[in-house]
């Protein structure tokens, strides 16, 4: 028996359990209501389209490594114990995937649980003590369980924000599992890489189903999954010791998905849009938004996670850590020079940086009267002062126009409106600054402000009127009685015009 045997039939095993299971999970996901319905906006597929794909991959797993224990008795206790801690690990993030595809769960919560799955690993004493990179030792200590707990949290959120795709999440899965194979026959790991090889069966199984157009979706349940495995194997294949990492290999590897993950907080949080809340800025989008089809979407972002796997496989087979670093970091500036993903990211942070510097020099020569945490403490006074204030403030900024408009819930709408004296009111508008915040429960809060003054139209002088504008609007949109039917009139002072509005039906509200 040559030692490849037991590689070919754990995969022939597991890829027949996946080609048997898929079907059943989508008819099961059919019967439950489990479907992803396209809504125009980021889910553009045609019809309606099951769920559950990792319920497949999962059951196909379970089978794959029980025959690889029988086909590989020689391994013995590593690969039980692997085999059994990763199964246990897995079987939780696909269940929590499963009532996540199936109830919405709130991003904290499925925070939480992801943390309680990646436990089993940590508790068997599957993380860290030291990791080494460039040849420089560092040793963790304690610190190596929350790091570890890290990196497979990372991992996990990593695949899910990038299965966006027809096949891109198995494809992914796939081509790494294929190099952590690779890697870990090759770093003395036959068990890791055993398992690896029942990863890729899995999902090569599911990719015959999973390829555009997809007859079923990962769903949360196989993009958590794919991800923990990913994020487990990556570890193990790359030790050097029992507890010494390597850490270019499983960083590099992971390179395209985690580059993706971290623009995607950027892009959000720069935008002042929450984490949580998806968009259509992850780099399988921007392929498509240029005209290329699904497949060739994928085969693109297929090719560079081949790349980055065999940058690190090569690294550390020739024992250099800088010729994967390199090609790495050429292929992800090729991405942002190309303006294929990461230029309007790259701008942003250059942007806030830039605000940033400006605002603390012109926080010295600037007119302001009030800082951002005095303009917050007026906006949480009474209404009408906390209006004047904020239309003072904007008037040093040389703002012509302030517009308010509030929707409640109930459907009752209200507006105020000031302006600057009519002596300068005849200036040209040369820029216009807007803030919308929706809550929860219903209430949108609109604030627009526009000006004459040239100067003020630099992009440092509209993100420190942007962060006045948010504060005052966040505390009015979660206290919006202490607005209410605006009819009262407004402010005294030769600059205010007032303008309320009725309270009207929001389906005849402008």
């Amino acid at each position: 028996m040559t030692p490849w045997h037991p590689l070919w039939i754990t995969f022939a095993a597991t890829l027949t359990a996946a080609l048997l299971l898929t079907p059943v999970a989508r008819r099961m996901a059919i019967w439950f209501g489990v479907v992803d319905a396209p809504d125009g906006r980021r889910k553009l597929q045609k019809k309606p389209v099951p769920l559950w794909g990792g319920v497949a991959v999962y059951g196909a797993i379970l089978i794959g490594l029980s025959v690889a224990r029988q086909a590989a008795p020689d391994l013995g206790p590593p690969l039980t114990q692997l085999s059994l801690t990763l199964a246990a690990a897995a079987g939780l993030v696909c269940m929590f995937g499963c009532i996540d595809d199936a109830r919405d769960l709130k991003p904290r919560f499925k925070l939480l649980l992801q943390i309680c799955s990646v436990l089993p690993i940590v508790m068997s004493g599957y993380y860290v003590d030291r990791v080494v990179a460039f040849g420089w030792p560092v040793e963790l200590g304690w610190l190596g369980i929350p790091l570890t707990v890290l990196w497979l949290v990372g991992c996990i959120n990593a695949l899910n924000l990038l299965d966006g795709m027809d096949g891109l999440a198995s494809v992914v899965g796939l081509s790494t599992a294929g190099m952590m194979a690779i890697l870990a026959s090759n770093s003395g790991h036959p068990h890791v890489a055993l398992i690896a090889i029942v990863l890729a069966g899995a999902l090569c199984g599911f990719l015959v189903y999973n390829l555009p157009p997809a007859s079923i979706y990962l769903g949360d349940s196989g993009s958590m999954l794919i991800g923990l495995s990913i994020g487990m194997l990556s570890i193990q294949a790359a030790l050097k010791t029992s507890a010494t990492l390597s850490l270019t290999a499983p960083v590099v590897a992971l390179s395209i998905p985690m580059f993706d993950t971290v623009l995607a907080v950027v892009r959000r949080r720069l935008s002042g849009r929450p984490v949580d809340v998806g968009d259509r800025g992850h780099i399988h989008h921007l392929l498509l938004d240029r005209g290329l089809t699904n497949w060739q979407a994928l085969c693109i972002i297929g090719a560079l996670c081949l790349t980055t796997g065999a940058a690190a496989t090569a690294a550390t087979i020739l024992s250099n850590d800088a010729l994967a670093w390199i090609i790495t970091v050429a292929v992800l500036l090729s991405l942002v020079y190309t303006r294929a993903f990461g230029h309007h990211e790259l701008a942003m942070l250059k942007l806030s940086a830039a605000g940033l510097l400006a605002g603390l020099v012109n926080s010295l020569v600037s007119p302001a009267r009030a800082t951002v945490r005095l303009r917050r403490a007026a906006a949480r006074a009474d209404f009408e002062q906390a209006w004047t204030t904020l239309y003072e403030e904007v008037a040093l900024w040389h703002g012509r126009r302030l517009e308010l408009r509030t929707e409640l819930a109930d459907g009752s709408v209200a507006a105020r409106t000031w302006v600057t004296p009519s002596n300068v009111a005849q200036q040209p508008v040369t820029w216009t600054l807007g803030c919308e915040l929706d809550s929860p429960t219903g209430n949108c809060c609109r604030l627009v402000l526009t000006g004459e003054d040239e100067r003020r139209a630099e992009p440092w002088y509209l993100l420190r009127l942007a962060k006045l504008l948010k504060g005052f609007a966040q505390d009015w949109i979660d206290r919006p009685e202490m607005i209410g039917p605006l009819t009262a009139p407004a402010s005294p002072g030769p600059s205010t015009v007032p303008l309320t509005a009725p309270v009207l039906p929001r389906k005849h509200a402008a």
